[in-house]
């Protein structure tokens, strides 16, 4: 069972309803809001996606995993390839049938967000666009969240969750450097990305669609929980203190969700974000979300 748990990443589970969450939150700006059944459905199909994301991530890098992690379930021989991939089609298969009980607009959000899932996997991961790829997965993720509102979601409310692309974009490259270590000149691009992603929603709230401008204050949260991980970085960038930052930076990706929600004023939304990152810690001392 361990095996199978670090094969989809466990404690960043816990991280994946955060964007559907704020998703749900932007849609009441849009006046929809939906009713407990459809939002445990949306959850559920989001935490799919992203286990059948992390479980295929593997599956994809495993002559990699040979050399660099030859521990992690598929080269050590704990999961078999097949078995890999009959979880991750029939996690895929499960976010799509729940899609369907919603609507056209969630299984549309659901298919996009799967699909992104392949592009960085299958394409783009080693890439110049690897990392935007994975920022494109996390956008879609949100898109579940605001599909409640249908096919005709305005333009402003489709822009609030490119902040959290950006976020993730400049996270994933920080994250090719987990392995190897790197310089400061390497490190210096996306630790400014990510705290420039964790800023964004300040500036939607102070300036753009988001109506609680006082929300604006709560980027301090993100912003303090990154800065102590990239200073022990910043002063020793070594493969070990780059992987700190990137697990603080996972858990990150729900702080910024929910500054958007608190900031669209879903409190019940940005409450629940926050709370998921209690559980995601405690399980991040036994597995590894990286």
């Amino acid at each position: 069972m361990r095996a199978w748990l670090e094969l989809i990443r466990l404690p960043a589970v816990f991280t994946a309803p955060a964007d559907v969450l704020a998703g749900l939150a932007l849609a009441g700006l849009a006046g929809v809001t939906a009713d407990p059944l459809t939002i445990g459905a949306l959850v559920l199909a989001s935490a799919a996606i992203y286990c059948a994301g992390m479980a295929a991530n593997d599956l994809f890098d495993a002559e990699v995993d040979a050399r660099e992690r030859p521990g992690r379930p598929i080269p050590s021989g704990r999961v078999s390839k097949g078995g890999a991939w009959g979880l991750v089609l029939g996690l895929q298969a499960a976010a799509l049938g729940i899609a369907l009980t919603v609507g056209p607009a969630t299984l549309a959000a659901v298919g996009f967000t799967i699909l992104a899932t392949y592009l960085y996997d299958a394409g783009l991961k080693d890439g110049v666009m690897g990392p935007a790829a994975m920022g494109l997965c996390r956008y879609g993720n949100a898109l579940v969240g605001l599909s409640v509102v249908g096919f005709d979601v305005p333009g402003a409310l489709l822009a609030v969750p490119l902040g959290t692309l950006f976020y993730v974009t400049a996270l994933t490259f920080t994250s090719r450097y987990e392995v190897d270590g790197a310089t400061r000149g390497q490190l210096g691009g996306p630790f400014a990305g990510m705290l420039i992603g964790a800023v964004v929603p300040a500036i939607w709230a102070l300036w753009g669609p988001l109506p609680h401008g006082w929300a604006a204050a709560a980027v301090a949260a993100p912003l303090i929980w990154l800065l102590r991980p990239m200073r022990r970085a910043w002063a020793a960038p070594a493969a070990g203190s780059i992987r700190g930052v990137v697990m603080a930076g996972i858990f990150g990706i729900a702080l910024v969700n929910g500054v958007i929600a608190l900031a669209a004023g879903g409190w019940w939304q940005a409450a629940v974000i926050v709370g998921l990152l209690v559980p995601g810690r405690l399980v991040g001392r036994w597995f590894y979300a990286t």
